[in-house]
């Protein structure tokens, strides 16, 4: 069966196609405009464009169905948060032509809902960052929560996009300067010790097929970005069980990238990404093919066995670096990853789709520092 990703302008996007393609899958890309980097890429088979999941949810799930219609069956998936959401809106019948990549909504909801990851770490054995405060935006402008606190969003899909570290009242003032009052948010401690993404694929009856683990030498922002330098290190067994039954006890198969913050059995677990993630190359570079084991469990095509792989494989998002050394630490854009190493964009077998991830990466930065376009942001 085909498989369709969609928001492939973006890199975690294009790493997902480039990793089916690999796999020798038929892969229709879909990009907001045909600029879209993916659309470049040799890996799509079939190219469209259509509107932003973020700009216009409607349109954007519309477009996939037609898609669907005109080469499905197909496998879609969802290339970030807000896709998620416009495909799980979508009248049932417009996707009549489509797979989600996931065994029920319900155990999507579980994953994805960071208020429940506490619990769901108890009750498997792994930790989790003490909860200061849970409601809405407004309820924590007037409350008593003194920073420093990590301020996270409560579910996918609002203004708050990610997780950050607030120092102060006034930055935390500042910070939700446009967020609606009625937004949930969550507070939460701030974990120090590195961070470490465990990726597993599970088959419907609760089986790993697929695991990877990796650890961040850096991350941007440093104190709660993705990785900016990472390497790939050898499974931690224990710790890849506790993931695969806290997975398998709310239901939930397929893609899922756990990460966690802390050193051994203090690990905490900060985020659940249940769809293709930014260093996502790495897993690839290290000889783990977690989308086409993905896919195989979706289609119930025969499913591989964990396999070991490349430990010492690093990682850089090149962009990370760039905007740290912006801000006052150049010396970074100097520290080359080790041997062997891959990187957030470029692959030297897809030269095309690089050069257009690089070039949007360089045109949003320039844009971002445009008066009249933080003008409009704000």
């Amino acid at each position: 069966m085909r498989a369709m990703v969609t928001d492939v302008h973006l890199r975690s996007a294009v790493a997902g196609m480039r990793a089916l393609g690999a796999a020798r899958i038929d892969v229709l890309g879909l990009a907001p405009s045909w600029l879209g980097a993916g659309l470049r890429s040799r890996h799509a088979r079939i190219r469209a464009a259509g509107p932003d999941a973020v700009l216009d949810p409607a349109g954007y799930a519309e477009r996939v169905g037609a898609l669907g219609a005109e080469f499905g069956p197909l496998v879609v998936y969802p290339g970030q948060e807000a896709a998620i959401d416009a495909l799980l809106a979508a009248p049932r019948p417009l996707l009549d032509k489509l797979v989600l990549p996931y065994s029920s909504l319900e155990s999507l909801k579980a994953v994805r809902d960071k208020r429940s990851l506490a619990e769901l770490s108890t009750g498997v054995g792994l930790g989790a960052p003490k909860t200061l405060f849970e409601g809405t935006a407004a309820e924590l402008l007037e409350g008593r929560i003194s920073p420093p606190f990590m301020l996270k969003p409560a579910r996918p899909g609002g203004t708050l996009a990610s997780a950050e570290p607030i120092g102060s009242a006034s930055e935390l003032r500042t910070r939700l300067v446009g967020v609606p009052a009625d937004e949930p948010l969550l507070v939460q401690e701030c974990a120090p010790g590195p961070l470490t993404a465990v990726a597993l694929v599970l088959d419907r009856a609760g089986r790993v097929v697929s695991r990877f683990q990796q650890e961040a030498r850096r991350t941007w922002p440093p104190e709660a970005g993705p990785s900016s330098l990472a390497v790939s290190v050898p499974p931690d067994e224990d710790l890849v069980t506790r993931c695969a039954r806290l997975l398998a006890e709310v239901g939930y198969s397929g893609l899922a990238e756990l990460q966690f913050v802390g050193n051994g059995r203090g690990r905490e677990l900060i985020d659940v990404n249940p769809r293709f993630y930014g260093s996502l190359p790495l897993a690839l570079a290290a000889g783990v093919n977690l989308p086409a084991a993905w896919h195989a469990c979706v289609t119930g095509a025969q499913t591989p066995s964990p396999s070991p792989y490349r430990v010492g494989v690093t990682y850089r998002w090149l962009e990370a670096d760039f905007s740290a050394a912006l801000r006052g630490a150049p010396r970074l854009l100097l520290d080359r990853a080790g041997s062997p190493r891959t990187g957030s964009m470029w692959a030297s077998d897809d030269p095309l789709a690089s050069v257009f991830l690089a070039t949007s990466a360089v045109g949003a930065r320039i844009r971002r520092r445009l008066p009249k376009y933080r003008r409009v942001a704000t």
